[in-house]
């Protein structure tokens, strides 16, 4: 049985727009007009109609501005509003063939976005989308019509497309393998930390399954070791980048609790327009740290991004400062870490196998956790994704 340690009893919400309130406990915004989104009212009844004379088809992989992306074009009149969605067939299964389900959800999760993403996946007339590459495997792509009020029209068209998984190429297959990281912890004192990781391919060219981290390599008294999660890192140029991410979801029987449990970057922030000290960078998909190979390939070193930082209504420009995992307390309604004292970037790699170490069973396959739906996700050049709220975590 996991026990879990509360970080926080009270934290700050800082918000792009509204400013800072201060000793408030944070609640995360839940699709309301707090960030910025489209509220719905409850669907009225429509009827399903396919539309055979819209098209969307499934142009291939190429590259746009220098990265790789996957391509979807419709063909649908100017005067027609509509979403695009893209999802896994497994995915699409879970509804058993609801499709009035489907498509309510659909419309609920864009809505829930701030009007900037909405307008990533809400379009008229004829479009050519970028989206980050798809995993291997079966997909769906559907067009699904709403009117000027945000409502379905029940008006719809799909397509169902496979991707081919690519052959791996020299360089994505040098990250493979069994790797030592290390690092040093930046509290009083500080000490050494050691991670042994397992790293396999998820996607061949594309991402990594590790296994490892937040595991010390010798145990110690206190540390919860993390030998149960994994995550996922991306490939891209030869370096291997670090992204905040969504793990799961699982019953805390313990504390009577449900967590969402996430990997996430933290910043240090020494201005004077909040209060100094760690904050956590909440948002998922942003990239933390990016590790680059020695030109033997037998090291590597995790160097932070640099990331724009809002805090209060004042952007801050630093680089993160550690990541590690995270739990979001449903009851509580705060965050909390597993590991306190995790070390601080830079951190270094030195390769100890070409093969990857044996690990044990996924915290998904002990606990029968919920994962989210595999989506398919506008591209978003890496440059442009790095500003991002913040949360006051405690002080140095």
């Amino acid at each position: 049985m996991r026990k879990l340690r509360f970080l926080m009893a009270a934290v700050a919400v800082v918000l792009a727009v509204a400013g800072c309130r201060k000793h408030d406990r944070y609640q995360r915004q839940s699709g309301g007009t707090d960030n910025g989104s489209t509220v719905i009212d409850p669907q009225p009844q429509f009827e399903l109609r396919q539309n055979d004379s819209w098209t969307i088809t499934y142009d291939g992989r190429k590259t746009v501005g220098g990265d790789r992306v996957d391509v979807i074009s419709t063909k649908v009149p100017n005067n027609v509003i509509y979403l695009v969605s893209v999802l896994s067939i497994d995915d699409y299964s879970s509804y058993e063939g609801d499709n009035e389900k489907f498509m309510k959800n659909e419309l609920e999760w864009v809505m829930g976005m701030d009007k900037a993403e909405q307008a990533k996946y809400i379009y008229t007339g004829p479009q050519t989308l970028n989206f980050d590459p798809f995993r291997h495997g079966d997909w769906y792509a559907f067009i699904i019509a709403i009117d000027s009020d945000n409502k379905l029209t029940g008006e719809f068209n799909y397509l169902c497309f496979e991707v081919e998984q690519e052959e791996a190429t020299e360089d994505f297959n040098k990250w493979l393998g069994t790797w030592r990281v290390s690092g040093r912890t930046d509290g009083r004192p500080a000490r050494d930390v050691t991670y042994l990781l397992s790293v396999t391919s998820e996607e061949n060219n594309m991402m990594y399954r590790v296994a490892g981290w937040e595991t010390l390599e010798k145990e110690e008294e206190g540390w919860m070791q993390m030998n149960q999660e994994d995550i996922v890192t991306f490939y891209d140029s030869g370096d291997m980048y670090f992204t905040s991410q969504y793990i799961q979801t699982y019953p805390d029987e313990e504390y009577n609790d449900t967590v969402e449990e996430v990997f996430l970057g933290e910043i240090y922030y020494k201005g004077v327009w909040d209060t100094p000290g760690i904050y956590i960078i909440e948002e998922e998909d942003r990239d933390v740290a990016c590790a680059a190979l020695s030109e033997d390939g037998k090291t590597a070193e995790i160097k932070p991004v640099d990331v724009t930082a809002v805090v209060g209504d004042h952007d801050y420009e630093t680089e993160f400062y550690d990541m590690k995992y995270f739990g979001w307390s449903q009851n509580e309604k705060s965050w909390f870490v597993y590991n306190e004292n995790v070390a601080v970037f830079p951190l270094t790699m030195e390769r100890v196998s070409e093969d990857p170490a044996p690990q044990t069973k996924s915290f998904l396959q002990l606990r029968g956790t919920k994962t989210r739906m595999q989506r398919g996700k506008i591209h978003v050049p890496r440059s442009e994704r790095n500003r991002v709220k913040a949360v006051f975590a405690g002080n140095r």
